[in-house]
């Protein structure tokens, strides 16, 4: 993310939007009864036109008073819906509604009436966000490979199935297994390019990894250089998790949220399990541990903050004053999801309460 104007004392800041993790923080930050300003299209209708859909689609410049933020990650948009409160009134009716599909490339300008702690946090991880190389995970077995993108916000997955073929028509087979490693190395060097990617971790179960490896040393030398390999005990995305968890590689993923937060969430349901009094779950739970100056992480779901905004900004604060350290999660997320199961509120403590 790109901070192009910033006035606090207006409570304006213009915004552009550089990926995906900068929508997740757009999303965040953006809540009901904001003003947003960002060019949009919008279908203009002639006054004699009475078809359902007549009208010509051109791009103007509208002003919304915020009602609804869903963040679309499968789209690549984020959807910000509201009352339009400033634009061409010859083209538009104030007070009519209309929503922003934000994207990569726009510029959005944002008024609050106050940027809290927490809104400031999100804006200063996405620029920093900005400048993180990345980490992409390839887990693979025999016709089977699944890409792991760790983003800031999250894991993105994808998986590939290949028909390499029997073992008693080695012919074909070999010219499949030959454009089955092909096909991935374009993938993860069209990947490289977008993301800013600065490692590779090619791992799975068998020799697999170790081929695709030797055809990427073959016939690009240079790309091969930014490859580290990993074995794993299973394929897919469990295998992928495994390769998260290892100890070695923490150091190129400890900058990553996304890493950070499957850890935090971890630990949390580790001291829930041993009912050591460490791991407590529920706002009113973690909130009483906050007051005692127990809280040391807390974690919460991107929705669950957002249904109760201004009772989250007040335990922030409580938890930030003590030392200790919030975190809005991707609800959609691995950790997000199990975070989710507990009510989308939890904390790790540093000593018991109860």
């Amino acid at each position: 993310m790109n901070v192009e104007f910033r006035d606090l004392r207006q409570g304006l800041m213009r915004l552009r939007i550089e990926n995906l993790d900068d929508l997740w923080y757009l999303g965040r930050l953006v809540s009901q009864g904001d003003t947003v300003k960002s060019k949009t299209q919008r279908r203009i209708k002639d006054k004699d036109d009475s078809r359902s859909k007549g009208g010509e689609r051109i791009t103007i410049t509208l002003t919304l008073s915020v009602e609804s933020v869903e963040f679309q990650p499968e789209e690549h948009i984020l959807r910000v819906s509201g009352k339009i409160i400033g634009g061409p009134e010859d083209l538009v009716s104030l007070g009519s509604y209309h929503s922003f599909s934000l994207g990569e490339g726009s510029t959005v300008t944002v008024e609050k009436e106050h940027w809290s702690k927490t809104d400031l946090e999100a804006v200063d991880f996405a620029v920093k966000n900005t400048l993180k190389s990345k980490v992409a995970v390839v887990c693979m077995d025999l016709g089977e490979a699944t890409f792991a993108l760790v983003l800031d916000s999250r894991i993105e997955y994808l998986d590939l199935e290949a028909n390499i073929g029997g073992k008693y028509d080695l012919k074909d087979r070999e010219k499949r297994k030959i454009e089955y490693y092909r096909s991935i190395t374009e993938y993860l060097i069209q990947m490289m390019a977008k993301h800013n990617i600065s490692l590779f971790v090619l791992a799975g179960p068998g020799f697999e990894k170790n081929n695709l490896f030797s055809h990427i040393k073959e016939s690009n030398p240079d790309f091969a250089a930014k490859f580290v390999l990993e074995d794993t005990g299973s394929s897919g995305r469990s295998g992928v998790r495994e390769v998260l968890s290892k100890q070695k590689l923490q150091k190129s993923l400890e900058e990553m949220n996304s890493v950070r937060d499957m850890k935090f969430m971890e630990e949390i349901l580790v001291e829930i399990s041993k009912d050591s009094g460490l791991g407590v779950y529920g706002f009113n739970e973690v909130e009483a541990a906050a007051k005692s100056n127990a809280a040391d992480i807390v974690l919460t779901t991107d929705a669950v903050f957002a249904a109760s905004r201004e009772s989250f900004e007040v335990l922030f604060n409580i938890v930030r004053s003590t030392g200790g350290k919030p975190h809005i999660i991707d609800g959609c997320g691995e950790a997000g999801v199990k975070l989710a199961s507990l009510g989308g509120v939890a904390a790790k403590l540093r000593f018991r309460v109860y």
